[in-house]
């Protein structure tokens, strides 16, 4: 299997992160596993899926009934 590898401001632009936040988590070893190829930085198109699947997420699915504890908006009693 081949890898795609992905420039930084490759990766910026897919997941909207800065190129300035993805070098300072270069630096604190944070962040989607990235190579160097000389002076190059790049990041494997995998290892950032991976990455970004790995990252915690919130909210609810769709096809699930919301939790109990979720009121909607419409039915919180105004104030006033």
């Amino acid at each position: 299997m081949v890898t795609r590898f992905l420039t930084e401001t490759e990766v910026s632009e897919l997941t909207h992160i800065s190129l300035g936040t993805l070098r300072r988590w270069r630096l604190e070893n944070k962040g989607p596993k990235f190579h160097k190829f000389g002076s190059l930085v790049r990041y494997g198109e995998e290892d950032l899926s991976h990455w970004q699947n790995d990252q915690p997420s919130g909210g609810f699915e769709p096809s699930r009934k919301a939790p109990a504890s979720i009121i909607p908006r419409s039915r919180l009693r105004q104030s006033g």
